[in-house]
């Protein structure tokens, strides 16, 4: 049974957040702090978010009884600290802020597997994974498929869970849906009062989940960067905002077969004090990153807004996909750049006004993968790559490939690997030959590591020498300071164009 109590929720979120009278607590409650998708541990430049904040937040609710504080994945990578330091920072402030149980994320994997067990192993904080294990079957050190505590005289049974992907070979993600049915049947026969998913998947995979299995009374979610909270037959899919701008309050009472539940989102901003403990380990790791890269420095003065969205630059052609692109042609000097929109890990906007250096960096979150390789395609081979950036497995994901010095149109209406309409041109208006050579530059990631996807033999010869080879983010910003004068205006549209849709 679902009771809407949002009233005293409310209430009890203020006396937590902010000043003012305690609210009348119901008996015997279960209560949770959920945070997800969390890649920085400071304030945000908009003001909002901060760990600090979140771990305030923590400790006032602490006050007033039990709170499990969880984190449903996606921490420890990408950010521009994690770029050198692989989430060592982000171990250290979830320590701070008294984190107690956090699942893998899918950018988790991301990092090396010595590097992402030893951040497991300074965890003070548990790690739940009911699907994710070693690629030989056996469990990431540390790492408990599901765990029981006592809160409130109740047994609460919780379990981890992370969607499947293309992942690092050291890893293996099983199918999540039957490792939460084996999970639930193994608390189930501990008799947990309560069971909990902490889960990193799709909103619809997590209502999916509840709908098939009604002994899981609350799933704590992420994966997507915004708020959610939906219902399945009284029970509640929660996911806060990313990098904590919000976080997810959820409390329950009653007793197993009548939770009685009432969720409530927090706003994380300046009405927040930092606590004091988060915040020096947050400045710690700022100092540090000042001390690698030096103090901020402005780079050139964007025109307008700069939208590096990861939704439009994973869609369609984006400006600053142009940009991106423009640049590594021109420091290279190849006839085309292709990068694919992964290599770009903002996800924000770029307000009009200087930009930083630090800005520039924040680009490009993985040191080695966005160093860039030449090498040489004939026109029919390009063609090829091309239709691979717009098959059903490249769009909408990192895979799509921003471009500079060619042209084309495709149709999405078309069968993955025809999609490209016409020819292939150059800047120019020239047509691009099937038996033409260019000099194409391109990450590493794709062209050397094969990631999104992409299989590209030509440029083997060049990739054993890619540790060496341009970062994208020190040819970015010399082309910004060098050939555009600090001035950045962003290029003109027109180089992917979506076929018109057929009449009728």
């Amino acid at each position: 049974m679902r009771l809407t109590w949002r009233g005293a929720l409310g209430l009890t979120l203020a006396a937590a957040c902010y000043p003012g009278p305690k609210p009348p607590e119901p008996l015997h409650p279960v209560r949770f702090l959920l945070i997800n998708d969390v890649y920085v541990a400071d304030t945000l430049s908009d003001g909002s978010g901060g760990l600090a904040r979140v771990a305030t937040v923590r400790n006032r609710l602490a006050d007033q009884g039990q709170v499990l504080f969880v984190l449903a994945g996606d921490f420890l990578s990408p950010s521009l600290l994690s770029k050198y330091y692989g989430g060592r920072q982000m171990v250290e402030a979830l320590n701070a802020a008294q984190l107690n149980y956090a699942t893998f994320g899918n950018h988790e994997f991301e990092l090396p597997r010595d590097s992402l067990i030893a951040r497991i192993g300074a965890s003070s904080f548990k790690w739940l994974s009911a699907n994710c294990t070693l690629a030989d079957g056996g469990p990431f050190p540390k790492v408990l498929p599901w765990d029981t505590v006592r809160v409130s005289g109740h047994l609460v049974g919780l379990f981890g869970l992370t969607l499947q992907g293309d992942y690092r070979s050291y890893v293996r993600c099983s199918n999540p849906d039957s490792a939460a049915l084996a999970v639930a049947d193994s608390l189930t026969r501990l008799n947990a009062d309560l069971i909990v998913g902490l889960t990193h998947q799709t909103v619809e995979a997590d209502r999916e989940l509840l709908a098939r299995d009604p002994r899981i009374d609350l799933i704590l979610g992420g994966h997507e960067h915004e708020a959610h909270d939906s219902v399945v037959s009284g029970r509640h899919v929660l996911k806060a905002d990313a990098n904590s701008r919000t976080a997810q309050f959820a409390t329950l009472w009653g007793g197993k077969g009548h939770w009685r539940q009432a969720v409530g989102l927090v706003t994380i901003d300046s009405r927040l004090p930092d606590d004091s403990a988060t915040a020096l380990v947050a400045e710690a790791w700022a100092d540090s990153l000042r001390a690698r890269l030096g103090p901020v420095r402005v780079i050139g003065t964007a025109q307008a807004p700069i939208d590096a969205r990861d939704a439009l630059a994973r869609n369609r052609e984006s400006p600053l996909g142009s940009l991106v692109a423009d640049a590594i042609r021109a420091g290279t000097g190849a006839d085309v750049a292709l990068v694919n929109a992964g290599a770009m890990r903002l996800d924000d906007v770029i307000p009009a006004g200087p930009v930083s250096n630090y800005q520039l960096e924040s680009i490009f979150l993985f040191a080695d993968e966005t160093r860039v390789v030449t090498f040489p395609l004939s026109g029919a081979r390009l063609r090829e790559v091309l239709e691979h950036g717009v098959a059903n497995g490249s769009l909408g994901k990192g895979g799509f490939l921003q471009v500079s010095g060619i042209l084309f149109t495709y149709d999405r209406a078309r069968p993955s690997g025809s999609r490209l309409v016409g020819d292939v041109t150059r800047v120019g208006g020239a047509t691009l030959g099937a038996g033409d050579t260019v000099q194409v530059v391109m990450p590493t990631y794709p062209a050397c590591q094969g990631g999104d996807g992409y299989a590209i033999p030509e440029a083997a010869a060049r990739c054993t020498q890619a540790s060496a080879g341009p970062r994208a983010a020190d040819l970015l910003m010399r082309y910004l300071s060098d050939s555009l004068g600090g001035k950045i205006a962003l290029p003109q549209g027109g180089r992917i164009v979506p076929a018109a849709p057929s009449p009728g």
